[in-house]
């Protein structure tokens, strides 16, 4: 009796440090589609994200990286699928994130294939911190007729605290294009 009881506690503990270690890694996912069935190359999805104290810490900064999720069509160049971050009170931006491999997001039912992440720092960290995400569909054939259509992704949306916490996550489709 006494050995199990050993063992609930380390297994009660092991719990308890893999919880704690969950909101430092948690991402939080959207996905959708830029682009419409007749719509060249140029077209640009924007979300409004809100980074929040969660109880977590004041917000810091905001990581996003995107995935291209849709595979090309025997009949179609490949286009490719971008991020960046603006940050409207200050107007810096992040720099561009592509995933330079179209469709690459899906190998035999697994997830990858993600763009470089991104980070921008939102200023003080005392109150929450607003964002603009975009995330844009590029030219990258010789001819705009041979790219329309639409372009499934991923995005993945982190908010931090300045030492790297997960926080509160927000956001709101702005622009569907």
């Amino acid at each position: 009796k006494l050995k199990m009881k050993h063992h609930k506690k380390i297994l009660t503990a092991s719990l308890l440090i893999a919880t704690s270690y969950a909101g430092i890694v948690a991402a939080h996912n959207q996905t959708g589609a830029v682009g419409i069935l007749a719509s060249g190359a140029a077209a640009t999805d924007a979300y409004q994200v809100t980074c929040s104290n969660d109880g977590n810490g004041a917000p810091a900064r905001l990581s996003v990286q995107v995935a291209d999720l849709g595979v090309v069509a025997a009949d179609k160049k490949a286009t490719l699928v971008s991020t960046q971050i603006i940050h409207p009170q200050t107007a810096t931006a992040s720099k561009l994130s592509e995933d330079a491999v179209d469709g690459d997001a899906i190998v035999a039912g697994q997830a990858g294939g993600f763009s470089p992440l991104i980070t921008l720092v939102g200023g003080t960290a005392a109150a929450n911190q607003n964002y603009i995400v975009t995330v844009n569909k590029q030219l990258t054939a010789s001819t705009v007729a041979a790219q329309k259509g639409i372009e499934n992704y991923n995005l993945q949306l982190h908010c931090q605290t300045a030492t790297g916490v997960h926080t509160g996550t927000n956001w709101i489709n702005t622009q569907n294009n």
